[in-house]
C-alpha cells in the first residue's frame, strides 16, 4: 500500500510539471496583440523613451501601434496638474500612428488623453526631482484622478516611467541634489519610486528605465548613454529606453527584436548585451545588476 501512494505520489508530481511546462509553452507561444496605444504626458526624458518604440513594438509583431506624447521640456507633475486643472494649452502633442512624429502644438492635456482610447497612460516626474518623494505628493494624486475622470477607454492602464540618472560629469544644474554621484542620484530615484509608485494601487505597471540604463552602464559600453550628460543618446541610449518600454507595457519578450536604429551604433554583438540589461531591469526593477558581458 506504502509503494502505490508512493507511486500516485510521483505520478501526481509528474503531471503537475508536464501541466506547468505546457502552460509556460502556451506563453511563450502566446502571440503579440494586434495593437496597442500608449499615451505619455511627460517631458524631454519620456520623448527619449518613446522615440523608438513604434519600430520595436512592431518589429516585436504587434501590427497596429498608436504612439501619444504631451510634452512639455522640463515638466514636473505639479506643472503638470496646474496645466489640467486650468485647461491650459501649453503642450506640443507628439503623435506617431505609422512611424513617423507628427506634432500639435499648442494642445491641453484633455486633447491628448481624448485623441485615442489609449491602452496605457503613462507619467512621470522631472529628472532632478525624481528622487525627492516629497515632490510626489497631492500633485499626482490629483494628477492621477483627472487622467482616470477624461480617458476614453475604462480599462486604460496607468504607467510609470522610473528615469535615468545623470551621467557621472553631468553638468546639469540640478546634479547638485543628489551630490553630483549617479549613484546617489539612481538610488534615490528607485527609493521614491518603490515607496511612492510601487505601492500606489493607482498604477498597474513601471517601466524600469532607470535600471536598464545603470544596467547597460556596467557593460563595457559603460557611462557613455547620454548626448549631454542627462538626456539619452540618440540611437544608442532610446534604443535601450524603447526596448524597456516594450518589454514593460507589451509584456512580450524582446529576445527575437532584430530592429536597430542604426547599425553603426549599435551592431548585432550588442544586441545581447542590451538584451540582457533590459531583461535584468524587468526581472529585478529596483536594483542594478552586472553586466556578464
Amino acid at each position: 500500500m506504502a509503494g502505490m501512494k508512493k507511486q500516485i505520489w510521483f505520478l501526481s508530481v509528474f503531471v503537475l510539471i508536464v501541466n506547468a511546462a505546457c502552460f509556460a509553452a502556451d506563453v511563450q507561444a502566446a502571440p503579440p496583440p494586434k495593437s496597442i496605444k500608449i499615451l505619455a504626458i511627460g517631458n524631454s526624458f519620456s520623448v527619449d523613451g518613446l522615440e523608438h518604440v513604434y519600430s520595436i513594438a512592431t518589429n516585436a509583431g504587434i501590427q497596429d501601434v498608436v504612439l501619444g506624447n504631451l510634452v512639455i521640456g522640463g515638466c514636473s507633475l505639479s506643472t503638470h496638474w496646474n496645466n489640467a486643472r486650468t485647461d491650459a494649452p501649453n503642450y506640443n502633442y507628439r503623435k506617431n500612428s505609422s512611424g513617423g512624429w507628427v506634432d500639435r502644438k499648442k494642445s491641453t492635456m484633455e486633447t491628448g488623453i481624448q485623441d485615442e482610447d489609449w491602452d496605457v497612460i503613462t507619467i512621470q516626474q522631472v529628472s532632478h526631482c525624481s528622487g525627492q518623494p516629497e515632490t510626489y505628493n497631492s500633485d499626482l494624486d490629483n494628477l492621477v484622478a483627472y487622467i482616470s475622470s477624461r480617458k476614453t477607454n475604462p480599462n486604460a492602464r496607468l504607467g510609470w516611467q522610473m528615469t535615468w540618472a545623470y551621467q557621472a560629469d553631468s553638468k546639469h544644474s540640478q546634479f547638485s541634489k543628489y551630490d553630483r554621484d549617479q549613484l546617489t542620484m539612481y538610488n534615490a530615484i528607485v527609493k521614491a519610486v518603490s515607496e511612492k509608485i510601487a505601492s500606489n494601487e493607482a498604477f498597474d505597471a513601471i517601466i524600469p528605465t532607470a535600471t536598464a540604463i545603470q544596467n547597460m552602464r556596467t557593460s563595457p559600453v559603460g557611462d557613455t548613454l547620454t548626448r549631454d550628460g542627462f538626456h539619452l543618446s540618440q540611437n544608442l541610449g532610446r534604443y535601450i529606453a524603447g526596448m524597456t518600454w516594450v518589454k514593460a507595457l507589451t509584456g512580450l519578450s524582446i529576445d527575437n527584436i532584430t530592429w536597430v536604429p542604426s547599425s553603426n551604433e549599435i551592431p548585432d554583438d550588442l544586441l545581447p548585451v542590451i538584451k540582457e540589461a533590459v531583461n535584468h531591469a524587468g526581472q529585478t526593477p529596483f536594483a542594478i545588476t552586472k553586466s556578464s558581458y
